[in-house]
């Protein structure tokens, strides 16, 4: 008696994620080849996929002069965006957001009040 085996139906890889919205650009597109200045400026961008791309991209370049709108994204009222944020401040390791990101361990969100801890963490063992 033969055995008929299953063939195994790769799924299709993408470079790119794609975005939720057809008008909004993919989180892999928003980094590359915008300007620091730039990325602050989307922090304020009213879709939060492009504000919450725009934090970790801004950690990701350990992009100091963005400390300040960090922290009021801290207190943005998409979780993502604060995670976004307070994960890069603590790439950043930027002393001057500790007090902010203790704030932020009282946040409503778990995870945003894991990764406030994280980003003290760094800041505090650098």
């Amino acid at each position: 008696m033969e055995s008929k085996r299953k063939k195994k139906v790769k799924a299709p890889v993408h470079d790119t994620v794609e975005p939720a919205h057809r008008d909004t650009p993919a989180p892999s597109a928003v980094a590359g080849e915008k300007s620091v200045e730039q990325l602050i400026k989307e922090l304020n961008d009213p879709n939060e996929i492009v504000r919450s791309s725009a934090a970790g991209a801004l950690g990701h370049r350990k992009a100091t002069k963005a400390v300040v709108p960090l922290i009021r994204a801290l207190k943005d009222p998409h979780v993502y965006v604060r995670h976004g944020a307070a994960w890069a401040l603590g790439e950043i390791k930027a002393e001057t957001a500790a007090d902010a990101l203790r704030q932020a361990l009282q946040d409503e969100d778990a995870v945003t009040r894991g990764k406030a801890a994280e980003a003290l963490g760094k800041i505090q063992g650098s």
